[in-house]
């Protein structure tokens, strides 16, 4: 349950945004998960090739492909806490109903792009899906396999782009400080 309906029970748009909010944290896990592979297959790549002087000929190629998992994967949890790169000039240094506007304006053009990102990925995926298109390297592993995890990253990342905006439209902060961590320690 999030800071906003705490003490009373939430209404069906808080409902939503705090599944939406669920969504973001499984996604942060995932990405989190995505990371620690990469580091795994890193790790048993240099002792395979310093000790047994053996490659293990997929490392690099399925670490390029958590690495972009992890990216997207993360970007919801990271879009809800407020830890995206942005310039906070323009908006702290103009009246706040024209901030507001700035915000609210930006939001929707994030949606936008979002929304085509999310698209773009989920055609891919399916096309190669559909064409059971492989990767050309030497594993072969089945593309959608690699592309699906970009996609529902970038759903995700939809997904809280659109409840940021509704959190703005009901006069709520679009970012959860509470959630970044590391950030601001003195």
């Amino acid at each position: 349950m999030s800071a906003r309906s705490a003490g009373r029970p939430p209404d069906p748009i808080g409902r939503v945004l705090d599944i939406i909010d669920g969504l973001s944290m499984w996604g942060a896990w995932a990405s989190a998960a995505c990371i620690a592979s990469i580091l795994g297959l890193i790790v048993a790549e240099v002792v395979s090739r310093n000790l047994f002087n053996i490659s293990i000929y997929f490392a690099w190629e399925f670490s390029a492909y958590l690495m972009g998992a992890a990216f997207l994967m993360g970007a919801a949890y990271s879009l809800r806490a407020g830890a995206q790169i942005r310039v906070n000039v323009l908006l702290e240094n103009v009246p706040k109903p024209v901030a507001r506007f700035f915000d609210l304006f930006s939001t929707v053009c994030g949606i936008a792009i979002a929304a085509y990102l999310t698209w773009a990925l989920g055609e891919m995926t399916w096309f190669s899906w559909m064409r059971e298109s492989r990767s050309p390297e030497k594993s072969e592993i089945l593309r959608w396999i690699t592309q699906f995890p970009l996609a529902l990253g970038s759903l995700l990342f939809t997904l809280q782009a659109i409840a940021r905006l509704g959190r703005l439209l009901r006069g709520e902060p679009g970012d959860d400080m509470r959630l970044r961590i590391g950030q601001d320690i003195e």
